[in-house]
């Protein structure tokens, strides 16, 4: 294994990828674990479903 240190746009870059991972990980098990959650992403998967369905002429 070389002991290459990163470089400044690297560790930057590293740093904002690994925030977003660990967010999104904590968004999706909260989603997972709160039935107040769920409900409301349930009711807009629904909304963007029936949007959907209208652009295509479905009722």
């Amino acid at each position: 294994m070389t002991d290459q240190k990163l470089s400044g746009r690297s560790s930057v870059v590293s740093f904002v990828l690994m925030t977003g991972l660990v967010t999104a990980a904590a968004t999706g098990l909260f989603v997972l674990l709160d039935p107040r959650a769920q409900q409301f992403w349930v009711q807009r998967w629904e909304m963007l479903a029936g949007f959907v369905r209208s652009l295509f002429g479905g009722g």
